[in-house]
């Protein structure tokens, strides 16, 4: 059985591994009914170089994830998989095209949080993410943090709410998304002046500076200030707490129902084979638990998740929230 750590050497075999007809006779167990030539497929698979597309430029965390389950995948099917970068229109340009590819298996994606967000936001963004594309697997998160100057007087939510009910626009907040940003003010029922920013690099400056008073920043772009002093957290922005951050609170506790994050996983397109699509998923999963890739994230400054196998369901609340928040929080649609 191949390892998750090996790197193959040389051309890869077609050969259907012992793995491979344990994940084919575990599928036929369960029940799948199958057409003969979908089943011929899928046991063949992959007979030629899968392509990742990943709908960002090449070194940015979309990218390394799309790379990282790629070599991994390689070494698993003894086949190569590799990474195309197709950035552009926050995504959409890359969605579309693998809406539209063959559904072999051999065109696969990266998809990512703002992808739900625009299915939900504009108006035509050339494709739906529920009904183009078949979840595989959640990969991994990010965890998004409400972080403060270092002498701001207050150090956690509670803190936070008690602040701006006393002193409602007081705080200055830096965030690359209004739209996020109001949509806590309505939930906490609180009040500051937000300050839009382009990147979350910027906004960690200006905390560190002094410049302004909180900011919605990953959590992995300000880890290296919140351990020099520089900067502290005051809540993760998130439905629970994350692993990093144990004793800090999410103001999802508080307010249940709210989160922000952002995440990452792969899909296929719509209509891809059953099989090829369940091989997939068992792989991915596997891979997204094994030690090896989490302590790969961890080490990006992401999260590791705990069940990849439910990536279906972390799209279609992202979606469902988004056209949520357009009604609640009229927002102009693209």
């Amino acid at each position: 059985m191949p390892k998750h750590d090996e790197v193959p050497n040389g051309p890869c075999s077609n050969a259907m591994t012992r793995r491979q007809f344990g994940l084919a006779a575990a599928a036929a167990g369960a029940g799948l009914m199958l057409p003969a030539g979908s089943k011929a497929l899928a046991d063949a698979y992959p007979s030629r170089t899968v392509m990742i597309v990943a709908p960002a430029a090449a070194g940015g965390p979309t990218d390394t994830i799309g790379r990282a389950a790629a070599q991994r995948l390689t070494k698993v099917f003894n086949q190569n998989f590799i990474v195309e970068n197709k950035p552009g229109a926050s995504g959409n340009v890359a969605a579309q095209a693998v809406a539209r590819a063959e559904a072999d298996g051999y065109t696969l994606i990266v998809l990512l949080a703002p992808l739900a967000q625009n299915t939900a936001i504009y108006r035509n963004p050339g494709f739906h993410l529920q009904q183009d594309f078949k979840p595989l697997a959640h990969m991994a998160s990010v965890d998004l943090v409400i972080a403060a100057r270092k002498d701001l007087p207050v150090n956690n939510l509670d803190e936070f709410l008690a602040f701006l009910q006393k002193n409602p626009g007081k705080l200055s907040c830096g965030s690359q998304s209004p739209p996020q940003m109001k949509y806590l003010m309505q939930t906490t029922k609180v009040e500051f002046t937000v300050v839009p920013y382009k990147g979350s690099a910027p906004i960690a400056n200006d905390l560190i500076a002094g410049q302004i008073d909180v900011g919605l920043v990953p959590y992995s772009d300000i880890a290296q200030h919140v351990d020099a002093g520089s900067v502290k957290v005051l809540f993760t922005n998130g439905p629970r707490r994350v692993r990093k951050l144990p004793n800090v609170q999410a103001v999802g506790e508080k307010f249940p129902g709210f989160y922000f994050w952002s995440w990452y996983g792969l899909a296929a397109p719509a209509h891809t084979p059953e099989p090829i699509v369940q091989r997939l998923r068992a792989e991915l999963a596997t891979i997204a638990k094994s030690p090896d890739f989490v302590a790969f994230v961890e080490k990006l400054g992401l999260s590791p998740v705990d069940e990849p196998e439910k990536f279906g369901d972390v799209i279609a609340g992202e979606i469902s929230q988004w056209k949520r928040l357009v009604d609640e929080l009229n927002l102009e649609r693209m």
